[in-house]
């Protein structure tokens, strides 16, 4: 496919309300849209729309878009923003939070190694099916600026105020019913900030 312009690659964010990742955008750039060995396509802007209404990714995957899928009806998924790497495989219509897996953590390595799924290796090493709270459990030295590093990392829809509000009332519940095994990975690249992630029955 010829590369995806400018301008269609702002009219599909401006009518899905969405953030596409840059990574996915510069794929866009190069080429929109890819079919791979028939057994992989990679959406560009003519289709994106359609297909997220096909797996009705906003009801099941909430913060996410849906950026392909493979011929056994399995859905990629990158959460939205502009720096996202990280690429879900979810079956279609399921929700993400109970069968999701980390296909990978860098969509460019994905693309540069031929889109390679192999469930079997992939870095999917702790229980997706289960939901958690994210709670701050000490005072954080950095104040106001590693909380908004928290914030980016975690990608917390929640103010900046209301942080720090409650980085001053231990412990904090930051948000509740966030998917184990993405809170998991993703704590750990908030360094100098403890984080209790409990478990909801």
């Amino acid at each position: 496919m010829p590369p995806a312009s400018e301008r269609e690659i702002s009219i599909v964010e401006e009518k899905m309300k969405v953030k596409l990742p840059n990574s996915y955008k510069d794929l866009l750039r190069d080429n929109n849209g890819l079919s791979v060995d028939g057994r992989i396509l990679i959406y560009g802007t003519q289709d994106i729309m359609e297909r997220n209404e096909t797996w009705e990714t906003q009801e099941n995957a909430q913060g996410y878009i849906a950026i392909g899928d493979d011929v056994g009806g399995k859905v990629f998924l990158m959460h939205q923003g502009d720096n996202e790497t990280m690429v879900l495989i979810v079956p279609g219509g399921d929700k993400v939070h109970e069968h999701a897996h980390l296909l990978t953590s860098d969509f460019t390595q994905w693309v540069q190694r031929g889109f390679l799924i192999n469930l079997d290796e992939t870095e999917d090493d702790v229980n997706w099916s289960k939901n958690c709270e994210v709670v701050l459990i000490d005072t954080i030295d950095g104040g106001l600026k590693d909380l908004i590093k928290m914030k980016r990392y975690l990608r917390l829809y929640i103010a900046a105020a209301d942080l720090l509000k409650g980085s001053k009332n231990l412990p904090f519940i930051i948000v509740k019913g966030f998917p184990y095994g993405l809170a998991n990975k993703l704590v750990g690249k908030v360094e100098n900030i403890k984080i209790n992630l409990r478990v909801m029955k």
